[in-house]
């Protein structure tokens, strides 16, 4: 027998928990952040695949036609659902705009003849952030992004504006 000896009590104490939690909120704040961004730089890569993949339909169009298409909707892979028309007649689209997805996709031309195009992709992430745009042209191969730190998390504005 143990005399004087008071027993042991198992569990945890008010400071190994409290460690515990501020541990745990430092992983979240870096796992958070970074989560985000892996979400919206993944977006961003399929907007630039839908630009290549536009690109290539310009140059399909110019080789039917003789000319670049004069509306994003022109294009079979952002023609309206339901409006198959504006394949075969694109003064049958009105519109100069097609949102896919996540960005807003519109084409601009130097002229009516002219050999020359830019589709471009735009994507408000953030009301503090600049907007996110990528273009791609007749002249460029790859896509290319104007403002790359539209994309970036910030947990302090999330959290405090």
């Amino acid at each position: 027998m143990n005399v004087g000896r008071l027993p042991r009590k198992k569990g945890f104490t008010l400071v190994e928990l409290m460690v515990v939690v501020s541990i745990l909120g430092i992983l979240a704040s870096i796992a958070v952040p970074a989560y985000i961004n892996y979400i919206n730089r993944s977006k961003q890569s399929e907007a630039a695949t839908m630009l290549m993949m536009a690109r290539l339909e310009m140059e399909e169009f110019y080789a039917d036609n003789r000319r670049y298409a004069k509306t994003i909707q022109c294009l079979p892979s952002f023609v309206a659902s339901g409006n198959i028309a504006c394949l075969s007649d694109c003064s049958a689209c009105g519109s100069n705009v097609a949102k896919p997805k996540y960005y807003t996709f519109s084409i601009s031309q130097a002229g009516t003849n002219a050999a020359y195009f830019q589709v471009g992709a735009t994507r408000r992430i953030y009301s503090w952030a600049a907007t996110d745009s990528i273009t791609i042209s007749a002249t460029t191969d790859t896509p290319m992004v104007s403002n790359v730190d539209a994309l970036k998390f910030s947990l302090f504005k999330w959290l405090f504006d």
